[in-house]
């Protein structure tokens, strides 16, 4: 009983007297950039090419990997990592987008085409934000 009573006692000492950790770390300004960029690319191309009666599939993948790689590069990530990223998150983003289109389009009264630029934006937001928080470097230690 005594030694868990000492026990607790020093970690209240600890927190007491030493200063936090802060492990949060907070997306960069330019990670923000890049991500709401790209979102918006993405949201101009599709709407630019639906328009036009095409499939804008391939250009937004092509975004998709652009940006992917940009993070990844701007946190110093490996590149054979990233390029294992880039795959799994255009796979990803493809089965997202084409059940989010449906999803939208069932439940919400709106186009197909609306509803592809939505998806695309959401899509890209998510797998933006997922490809920060991986690839992100750790904070080190001082």
């Amino acid at each position: 009983m005594f030694k868990i009573q000492r026990n607790i006692l020093s970690l209240v000492h600890l927190q007491i007297n030493e200063k936090p950790i802060n492990t949060m770390r907070f997306p960069s300004r330019s990670a923000n950039l890049i991500v709401h960029g790209f979102a918006l690319a993405h949201a101009s191309l599709a709407a630019l090419i639906i328009h036009q009666g095409a499939d804008p599939g391939i250009y937004l993948t092509i975004l998709t990997i652009a940006m992917i790689v940009i993070l990844a590069r701007m946190n110093e990530y490996p590149l054979d990592v990233t390029a294992a990223l880039t795959l799994i998150c255009c796979l990803g983003g493809f089965f997202m987008g084409t059940k989010g289109a449906d999803l939208f389009t069932d439940y919400l009264d709106t186009s197909e085409t609306m509803a592809q630029i939505y998806t695309t934006v959401l899509v890209t937001e998510i797998l933006g934000w997922i490809t920060y928080f991986i690839v992100r470097r750790t904070q080190k230690k001082e």
